[in-house]
């Protein structure tokens, strides 16, 4: 500790600077000219020294008898006036620029002149020393020239940013006419208006290393929420989250070690702090201005994070050693400082206020800095300042610092005391930016939910069952089933249970609303003679409660059981403002597999003398309940009330709750005994409308009510509702749960098990006509359970029906008609029957010829909230396409193939002209996936929905070869290929987010949606349909080279992944490697959503991600390239207890997104002699909008007049020319030739794709930076000709591609991408090079993209990335 060091300064900043240095072992003395009371308080070792700083001469005959090692220097003013040249020729070493050095503050015009010339990114600009030009470009600028700064120093108070051109002319008036600023306004500068976050980026420099600083952000207006005038800084915090790292970097490299080069190309040695003022724009950082020193309150606050020694750091600074110094900073915490200005501060000061609270401050965490401060009467301390104090507070969390230095601040006080209450706040929406959580949604409750289901789901497992709960789709093996099946036919039913939801929510009672639902579903398969085997659910509600989801689950499984079916998965959608809280709908998808010879009904064999035989309904089952809340209502009775009409004291809502009876135990027995001829499940549309469905023309059917089971739940609806005796038939099953049409030979057999009765005969329809079923007796059945209630008086005067509850059948049957020709556009070999059935039937044998151990695959999904968006724009036409999406998309994670599909419609009111058009885009899906579309369920719910509001569901089944079943989770292993298709947008996930940043920043679905290049609104943008993954990714499953598929949908890369990954494995992604789509750079900046959470909340431009093996990617690209696949990571070994998907760069991929519609498009040049397929692979990514490439082929050059690659430019109506180099006397000559055409069409890149001439000194050095060539190895390894030939001479295992940007040697250039492609041990010549070509197709597209777009460039030193 034997070093002397002299501050030069009194404000704040060298109290921050005075006491880091006295933290340092290495300083023994410090002193401060001219100092302050604070300054001299900070230590023993610190004291203020009166020395007039001006006069050189004295100043360095001080520091030699006070043996002063470094002097530091805190103002602008004294670099600008030289003083570190004064000092330094004696041998003073002196922390800071010189003159010229601070030239790059203390004249803006200059400096603006510097950015211009060494490409600094900066805005546009014009200087003036005379007002009215000024203001004529202000007025007339092609941009907004809004700001105003004053060429010289003032005090950081010499910029004016105005708000209209009025407000900056009056600026310029006040700087050059009025002279404001006295000679520092003898210039002004006037810049184009930039809209983003003022960050400020320090760095320490000893004129050749730059060692940059954490950001940080000052609040230069005087009042909370950046009102007022502008003050020298108000307040300041650090680290500043408004910039990411990979924007930092590139201020480092492009403005930072930019400017050093730059100065020192001018001759200048830039020895101190250099201080670059970024804005923070959509475009990228830009820099506002340069400062030659320390900033005042940024130092402050960065002092406190600072964990190296300071006097170390500057030391090496001045002695040209910094690169071996690792600076630390404390980034994990955050400090915040808030100014404490005196009364009149801008404009002036109040100065001899008595200062208080000082002893109050906090000692842990806490300090605070002197700016202007001095000593008054009696020792007090008093204001002599505009800016008196600097509260600095350090804690782990920049909500918490703000907090605390806000408070502290609160507690000094003196008169006028003024400070701002909002330092930090911009920045906490980027720190607590808005969630998935936040929008409504828990993504870990769904898991948790998982968790507690999934024993309930095994308890269901039957032979045959494949995988668990969890996985995307369920899975199961046909040949578990009867081995006696030889024509199988799987049939498939979906169903809800309507309002009988809105029973189960009055009276909190869901253990048997699950019943219900699996009851309507298998139920209804039984009635094609189908055994059910697997179900799925889709619950859909507001807030996802465990206690009741897991319930309702329960009742599911124990009903599964009943069924003899297996729960294989299902999809729980958590939908906040399309369902309040507490409010639930369910749907049901079964399937069911029966022999093709014994499938039911067997309509042209029911004849006249069959005998009808029902089983009894448990009680009203699902259906009709809409009418019995309307009866319910009218009569003024409360579901808890007790029940009349019970037997066992139940309530109303208990009776009413009574579980659907499921009859797959009672029947199937006789089903397979071929007992039976039809089977008609009474559900909606009751006895007379069920009945005929199974009848075949010229027949009809005669009951006798009275041989009916009818329940006194009956009587009192019909009593109460004054019910016609049609509509109670109609409407409910009237005590007919299911009916079975038999040969009176078999009914002795049937009767036998005691639950079914005799209720009816067959008979041919006469002559006249008439119904297909006729109930008699009907009104003598119901006499004596009507009876007891038709004295009470609280019965309607008006009669119900179904249609007054707000249920309209007709307008159901309408819809079918109408929807009937859009199924039958989506059929394909395998479909029996049409519509209208009770379940939708596929003969396998259709596609046996693909399968010899058949899987079936079966998913369910929704669209969450997006259907918000659907609903307010009016368009309903490619939600359905989303619906299908979300489903087969998922069993192609299995490898199946999707062979059917079915759709659960539910709404309030059914709108037919809306359901028709969601219809038809599930159809439309249904084509595009080659899915057949055989059924569906239409529920009208009213009071379930809001007027326009409805819900989807979608129900997919698809096959695959027993052997071919993904993932091959064994076979996923380090160095596996992650290849990545791109999504169409958002698809069907993360839109309750959306909804949410949208409420919080005012914005509507008919605004322009910023990011949109075709001008569209956010919900024209918004609902852009899912994509269908079908035609692109199955041929590739089909030839067995991939491992594993995932489909991104909610949970987004970062959980979706590992589903189809072992946990010994993670995969690392480069976000650099695949576009971004602009919707979610808008919606991480809307909604400050942070880069976690955009990863796990949505697909972020990736759909769909394979996983291959290194030898299996180029055939899987090869399949999926032109479906817009892209290499964009790979497997490595995971580290116990690490991240299962890391992604890289993905915070400047957002970055590179925001820029991309201010990044030109390219003109490139392809100069070959050959086939051209690299050409061919350049012309294909160019025009995909996906790939980005920010470039176009715009010309097309060949030495040979019969290359066939000329061809492909005039297929692809590319301009190509012939220069046939024996034409021309020398190679330099044909190079100018080629140069000169390469002018003529405005090239900006050439790239070589086998151009077999050697390119002139000449050429090259014309072309540098702008002149890319591919190369058959991975180089430096086997340059020039015959490359694979060599690679296999000397023994290489693996050998690729590389693009490099070309010099004069052979093969020399810096690489800008390399592909490797291992050597197979049977390879050839020609088999390797076949191999090799495919991997330049994908490298060379992928090398343009980054040299079109800025992100590699050629340097004199090499390669500079730009992150």
């Amino acid at each position: 500790m034997s070093e002397n060091v002299l501050v030069i300064g009194s404000g704040g900043r060298e109290h921050a600077i005075c006491w880091k240095l006295a933290q340092s072992q290495l300083v023994k003395q410090i002193y401060c000219a001219p100092g302050s009371v604070g300054i001299s308080s900070t230590k023993d070792n610190v004291t203020s020294v009166d020395l007039n700083i001006k006069d050189y001469p004295a100043l360095v005959t001080w520091c030699k008898e006070n043996s002063i090692d470094l002097v530091v220097v805190g103002p602008e003013d004294p670099l600008a006036d030289g003083i570190v040249d004064a000092l330094t020729p004696h041998g003073i070493k002196c922390f800071g620029p010189t003159k010229a050095g601070a030239e790059i503050e203390a004249n803006k015009d200059w400096s603006k002149k510097f950015m211009s010339k060494y490409q600094i990114p900066t805005a546009k600009y014009q200087s003036f020393s005379e007002a009215k030009p000024a203001k004529e470009f202000i007025n007339n600028a092609k941009f907004p020239a809004l700001v105003v700064k004053a060429s010289g120093l003032a005090a950081g108070k010499g910029v004016v940013v105005a708000s209209t051109k009025e407000e900056a002319c009056n600026a310029v008036d006040e700087i050059l006419t009025e002279a404001k600023y006295g000679t520092a306004g003898q210039t002004v500068v006037i810049e184009e208006l930039l809209e983003g976050e003022e960050v400020s980026v320090l760095a320490f420099t000893d004129g050749e290393t730059v060692s940059m600083m954490p950001p940080a952000q000052d609040h230069k207006r005087i009042g909370d929420g950046d009102t007022g005038p502008n003050t020298g800084g108000m307040g300041a915090y650090s680290p500043c989250p408004l910039i990411t790292p990979e924007q930092l970097a590139d201020v480092k490299d492009q403005v930072l070690q930019r400017a050093v080069d730059g100065l020192k190309a001018e001759g200048i040695k830039y020895v101190g702090v250099l201080y670059a003022g970024m804005m923070v724009t959509k475009a990228g950082p830009m820099t506002l201005e340069f400062n030659c020193r320390f900033g005042d309150p940024e130092t402050q606050v960065l002092m406190m994070l600072l964990e190296t020694d300071l006097y170390r750091i500057m030391k090496a600074c001045v002695t040209g050693t910094l690169k071996e110094v690792p600076v630390k900073w404390n980034t994990s915490t955050s400090v915040v400082g808030v100014v404490i200005a005196s009364k009149g501060y801008p404009e002036t000061s109040t100065k001899g206020c008595v200062i208080s609270g000082l002893s109050q401050v906090p000692k842990e965490g806490v300090v605070v800095f002197h700016s202007g401060v001095a000593r008054g009467a009696n020792g007090s301390l008093v204001t002599a300042g505009g800016r008196v104090l600097l509260v600095a507070a350090r804690t782990n969390s920049l909500r918490n610092a703000a907090t605390l230095a806000t408070n502290v601040a609160a507690g000094i006080d003196f008169p006028g005391a003024q400070f701002r209450k909002d330092i930090a706040r911009r920045a906490f929406s980027k720190v607590n930016g808005l969630s998935y959580l936040e929008s409504g949604v828990d993504i870990d409750a769904a898991a948790n939910l998982i968790r507690l289901i999934e024993p309930l789901a095994t308890g269901t497992h039957r032979p045959g069952v494949l995988g668990r709960l969890g996985c995307y789709s369920g899975l199961f093996q046909l040949s578990a089933m009867d081995p006696s099946l030889k024509d199988p036919v799987l049939v498939q039913g979906t169903d809800g249970v309507g309002t009988k939801l809105k029973v189960a929510e009055i009276m909190q009672k869901y253990d048997t609303i699950g019943q219900d639902l699996v009851a309507m579903c298998v139920n209804d398969i039984l009635c094609a003679g189908a055994e059910p085997f697997a179900f799925l659910d889709y619950l859909a509600c507001g807030r996802l409660q465990l206690t009741v989801s897991a319930t309702i689950v329960k009742g599911i499984a124990d009903a599964c059981s009943l069924a003899g079916c297996a729960l294989l998965g299902g999809e729980t959608a958590e939908m906040p403002s399309m369902y309040d809280v507490g409010k639930y709908d369910l749907a049901g998808f079964a399937v069911g597999v029966v022999d093709n010879l014994k499938q039911l009904p067997r309509s042209k064999h029911i004849r006249a003398g069959d005998a009808v035989l029902a089983l009894a309904a448990s009680g009203a089952h699902s259906n009709g309940y809409s009418l019995v809340q309307k009866i319910m209502a009218e009569t003024g009775h409360s579901f808890h009330e007790k029940a009349p009409f019970s037997t066992t004291n139940k309530s109303f809502g208990e009776e009413f709750l009574e579980p659907t009876a499921i009859y797959v135990k009672a029947l199937l027995p006789a089903i397979k005994k071929d007992l039976i001829k039809g089977l008609a499940h009474i559900t909606g549309g009751g006895i007379l409308e069920n009945i005929p469905r199974i009848l075949p023309p010229g027949i009809k059917v005669k009951l006798d009510a009275t041989k009916f089971d009818i329940k006194p739940i009956f009587g009192w609806l019909q009593a109460k509702g004054r019910v016609s005796d049609f509509e109670m038939l109609r409407t409910f099953n009237c005590g007919v749960g299911m009916v079975v049409i038999a040969e009176p030979l078999y009914v002795p057999e049937l009767l036998a098990g005691g639950q079914l009765r005799v209720v009816g005969t067959v008979q041919n329809m006469g002559r006249e006509g008439g119904h297909q079923v006729i109930v008699d007796n009907f009104k003598q059945a119901m006499e004596p359970l009507i009876a007891p209630y038709l004295a009470d008086k609280a019965i309607p005067h008006k009669p119900l029906s179904y249609k007054d509850s707000g249920v309209d059948i007709e307008a159901g049957d309408s819809l079918v008609s109408l929807i009937k020709p859009l199924a039958r556009s989506t059929s394909r070999s395998g479909v029996l029957g049409g519509l209208g059935g009770f379940g939708g039937c596929f003969q396998l044998k259709a596609v046996e010829q693909d399968y010899k151990d058949p899987v079936l695959v079966l998913a369910a999904d929704g669209v969450g909230t997006k259907l918000k968006v659907a609903q307010r724009i009016n368009k309903h036409d490619t939600i359905g396409v989303d619906l299908v999406a979300m489903c087969v998309n998922d069993i192609l994670c299995n490898g199946a193939a999707p062979l059917t599909f079915l759709d659960y419609f539910a709404c309030g009111a059914l709108d037919v002209t809306v359901a028709k058009s969601v219809v038809a885009g599930v159809a439309e899906g249904c084509r595009q996936a080659s899915a057949a579309l055989i059924g569906g369920e239409t529920a009208e719910m009213p009071g379930m929905y809001a007027a326009g509001a409805y819900d989807i569901a979608g129900f997919a089944l698809g096959a695959v070869e027993r052997e071919h079943v993904l993932p091959r989770i064994n076979h996923v292993s380090v160095g596996d290929i992650v290849i990545g298709l791109s999504s169409n947008g958002v698809h069907s996930n993360g839109f309750s987010l959306i909804h949410s940043l949208m409420q919080k920043s005012g914005l509507t679905l008919e605004d322009k949606a910023p990011f949109s290049v075709e001008g569209l609104t956010l919900g024209e943008e918004l609902i852009k349909p899912t994509r269908i993954y079908v035609k692109s990714v199955l041929p590739a499953l089909q030839r067995g080279v991939v491992k594993a598929v995932a489909h991104i949908t909610g949970g987004g890369l970062l959980e979706n992944i590992p589903r189809v990954i072992p946990d010994n494995v993670r995969a690392r992604l480069n976000a650099h490697w695949w576009n971004v789509h602009p919707v979610f750079a808008w919606i991480a900046d809307t909604g400050a959503v942070k880069d976690d959470e955009m990863l796990r909340t949505f697909n972020c431009g990736i759909g769909m991600v394979l996983i291959v093996s290194p030898e299996n990617q180029a055939e899987v690209m090869n399949i999926t390239r032109s479906h817009g696949a892209l290499v964009i990571g790979s497997l490595q070994a995971r580290p116990p207890g690490g991240a299962r998907v890391l992604v890289d760069n993905f915070a400047s991929a957002l970055d590179f997104t925001r820029r991309m519609p201010l990044l030109p498009m390219r003109k490139v040049a392809v100069l070959v002699s050959g086939t051209g397929s690299n050409l061919q692979a350049l012309l294909d990514s160019t025009r995909e909008p996906a790939q980005c490439m920010c470039a176009e082929v715009a010309l097309v050059v060949s030495n040979k007049a019969d290359a066939p690659a000329l061809q492909r430019a005039q297929r692809a109506g590319v301009p190509a020319l012939v220069l046939n180099h024996k034409d021309y006397e020398s190679r330099e000559e044909f190079d100018r030739a080629v140069t000169a055409a390469l002018e003529q069409h405005k090239i900006d890149i050439v790239c070589l794709a086998g151009f077999m001439r050697i390119l002139s000194a000449e050429f090259v050095q014309k072309w540098k930076g702008r002149l890319i060539n591919i190369h058959p190895s991975l180089l430096p390894r086997h340059p020039g000709l015959h490359a694979q030939r060599q690679c296999l001479q000397a023994g290489d295992r693996e050998s690729g591609c590389t693009v490099h940007f070309v010099d004069e040697g052979m093969d020399t250039g810096p690489v800008v991408v390399q592909e490797r492609v291992p050597v197979l041990e049977n390879d050839t010549e020609q088999s390797l090079s076949a191999r090799i070509l495919e991997a330049e197709h994908r490298a060379y597209p992928r090398a343009l993209r980054l040299v079109a777009t800025g992100r590699v460039r050629l340097a004199a030193h090499g390669l500079i990335w730009h992150t």
